[in-house]
């Protein structure tokens, strides 16, 4: 098990607990040696079947209630909406030979089973002879096992056939992992105030590898609107991974298979998987992920292996001064900074359990290319690479959407990197640059296509206000800005200050900017590393590709009876309604568009996902919001009025349509509508593509 603990302040940090915590775990394997023939069931691949397939993961939820406490329908539908994401996006990562027949998971005997016969003469040596009067059935992580989904268990005399106390389960058909889900509020949530959620695994098939685990969500976390979806989605992809392979308690039961994952009769246990190298630093050697990371570094060949945290002999975690911004890191700085990156699918390519899809692989920008010696704690204080820092100072964490400050923690051992700063440092966030509207020196934007630039730029008008009229200003030392930028081509791009025309950017270079005293430092192999053409940052009209939804939600609201609001006062109630709406969603406001409430009380919102909104699509948050009003309607207070929405009277409307401006412009949409009917040939065209395009309206 794994913690990952984000600080709802907007920075992660946090000490890892999966070593001590999966530990703690009993990991079972198919007792077929204590089974009677007729009790087995196969967790083997279909004989004759060498062809791998996607992971299926079937996920089962398992509620746990503290007494005295509500039951949670917000927390729970965010933690089952990343669920679904999570394990859609593993099956197109992962592929295994399927598991034949219903899979089945085994009953633990030290549970079930008070004693055995203990003589090894007799023909039932060490199987049950007294039955645990106690026994209450199977847990994995305290998330009930339902009977269904196990193995049945008898009880033995000294000599003869047993006696069936359980029967086998029907077990589950198309499945090779069983992922159990609880959103509670354990001890471990209450002890670890920031924790999101923590996993382990419970079960191994024949050939050790992962056949059941469980994830806990901590409940009282999922509420929090600072905890974007895709802040669940990695927290929930990180704690899956440990469950299925990558951790320190698993690393020894990894297989070597020569001859690839089909040919299953020649694997064996890895015989090293981890090792010490001269400096003491624990690497996990085996041979994909050695020459993933001497790949990424840019050095030819392999190296000894991918250098691990240091806890104890154990770790299940990367290195963070090596591969910082990795899914498999013991520190979280956000969805917007983690990569599920190459040198973690190596890794499960040498478990020996999976064929990888090495194309899921996202880019690692940390420490691309630097060498052989990068990371180093000798190396990183000595100024000889740019992803590291000395000092204290204010600068750009090195992908560049934030404003960073010069800092260190235990993971990092001394080395110091640019962390985000806790609140507003991220300058792809436009309602962070609302201060600089009265005064704004640097000249800076906050704009989705803003990045962090080292600058100590000055306006020169201001300046002359400030400066003697002889005297030149004192210019500061080069701090993290906000500047809009466009990619030009690969590996170039332009800047724009405010006021400024759009000026080239020499990567590693430094440019002047008209109106401005001081200098712009273009940073070298960290922007525009794609090669996506010219575009415009503010200039071209936003529009919606096929995959972007737009939807209108009514609901009808009701009040206090013979409540009436004026004009003024229904702007502020739909303002109110859309906040409590956007906190019900869990997401940005960014889907949100254009509030209304009209005389006899029925608020509509447009729902779009903005360029530079991250989330889940429309789509999935249009079903949660349907969900969970319908379970809890919203209650707001406007005044001493107070209001609430009836479910009964909700409507919604999705359509893919590519023109923003067709959507908004409704009274031109209807126009149109009209006049096709008009055409009886063009109406019954018409009738057909609405059905292309709106294929889930409610």
């Amino acid at each position: 098990m794994k913690m990952w603990r984000l600080l709802l302040l907007g920075v992660a940090t946090g000490r890892c607990l999966h070593e001590e915590t999966q530990k703690s775990v009993r990991l079972l394997r198919p007792p077929f040696s204590q089974m009677p023939t007729h009790f087995r069931s196969s967790i083997l691949p279909l004989p004759g079947s060498h062809e791998p397939r996607p992971l299926r993961i079937q996920t089962y939820y398992s509620r746990a209630p503290v007494p005295g406490e509500a039951w949670d329908p917000e927390g729970e539908t965010r933690a089952l909406a990343a669920v679904t994401e999570t394990t859609r996006r593993i099956q197109g990562i992962l592929a295994v030979l399927p598991v034949q027949g219903p899979l089945l998971l085994s009953r633990d005997p030290a549970q079930y089973c008070h004693a055995v016969w203990g003589d090894p003469d007799t023909p039932n040596y060490q199987r049950c002879s007294i039955l645990n009067p106690g026994y209450k059935g199977e847990s994995c992580l305290g998330a009930k096992i339902p009977d269904a989904h196990l193995r049945g268990y008898s009880l033995w005399p000294e000599h003869g056939l047993p006696q069936l106390i359980q029967p086998d389960g029907p077990g589950v058909q198309n499945a090779d992992f069983l992922l159990y889900v609880q959103v509670a509020h354990t001890s471990k949530c209450h002890k670890e105030p920031s924790v999101i959620a923590y996993a382990a695994c419970c079960q191994l098939d024949s050939e050790d590898r992962p056949l059941a685990g469980t994830i806990v969500y901590c409940g009282q976390h999922l509420r929090s609107p600072t905890l974007s979806h895709d802040d669940i989605v990695m927290a929930t992809l990180h704690e899956l991974l440990h469950a299925l392979g990558f951790s320190g308690q698993l690393f020894k039961m990894w297989r070597d298979c020569p001859s690839g994952l089909s040919a299953r009769e020649n694997c064996s246990t890895r015989k090293q998987v981890t090792r010490r190298d001269e400096r003491g630093q624990l690497l996990l050697t085996t041979p994909a992920v050695s020459h993933s990371l001497a790949k990424h570094l840019g050095v030819p060949g392999t190296l000894q292996g991918a250098p691990l945290e240091e806890k104890g002999s154990l770790s299940s975690h990367w290195e963070s001064r090596l591969l910082q911004g990795s899914i498999m890191t013991a520190t979280f700085h956000g969805a917007q900074h983690t990569r599920l990156d190459p040198v973690t699918l190596a890794a499960f390519e040498d478990s020996g359990w999976y064929q990888v899809n090495h194309s899921a692989a996202e880019e690692l920008l940390w420490g691309q290319g630097s060498g052989p010696d990068f990371g180093l704690v000798s190396t990183c204080r000595t100024g000889s690479s740019d992803f590291f820092c000395t000092g204290s100072g204010l600068g750009c964490h090195y992908l560049h959407l934030d404003k960073g400050s010069c800092d260190s923690d235990s993971t990092l051992e001394g080395c110091r990197i640019y962390k985000p700063l806790a609140k507003g440092s991220e300058c792809w966030k436009e309602e962070n640059g609302l201060h600089t509207r009265a005064e704004n020196p640097h000249g800076e934007i906050y704009h989705r296509h803003s990045r962090c630039f080292l600058a100590n730029l000055t306006s020169q008008v201001l300046s002359k206000h400030t400066s003697q009229p002889s005297t030149a200003p004192d210019l500061e030392d080069p701090t993290g800005c906000c500047y809009l930028h466009q990619c030009t081509h690969k590996g170039a791009y332009e800047v724009q200050v405010e006021g400024s025309p759009w000026i080239p950017c020499l990567p590693g270079k430094a440019v002047q900017i008209p109106g401005y005293d001081g200098l712009l430092y273009c940073p070298q192999g960290r922007l525009c590393l794609r090669d996506e053409g010219a575009r415009a940052a503010t200039s071209q009209p936003m529009s919606f590709t096929t995959q972007d939804l737009l939807s209108q939600l009514s609901l009808r609201l009701t009040g206090t009876p013979g409540h009436s609001l004026g004009k003024g006062q229904r702007e502020e109630l739909a303002e109110v309604v859309l906040q409590a709406l956007v906190m019900r969603a869990g997401t940005s406001r960014c889907y949100f568009h254009s509030p209304t409430i009209t005389t006899s009380l029925v608020f509509t919102v447009s729902m779009w996902k903005s360029p530079g909104c991250h989330g889940p699509s429309v789509a999935m948050l249009h079903r949660t919001l349907t969900l969970t009003l319908q379970m809890k309607p919203l209650q707001v207070h406007h005044g001493e009025a107070i209001f609430t929405t009836d479910y009964s009277k909700l409507w919604t409307s999705l359509d893919h349509n590519p023109s923003m401006t067709e959507l908004l412009l409704s009274t031109g949409f209807c126009l149109l509508v009209l006049i096709l009917v008009g055409a009886l040939g063009t109406l019954a065209y018409q009738k057909r593509a609405m059905l292309q395009v709106a294929p889930s309206t409610t």
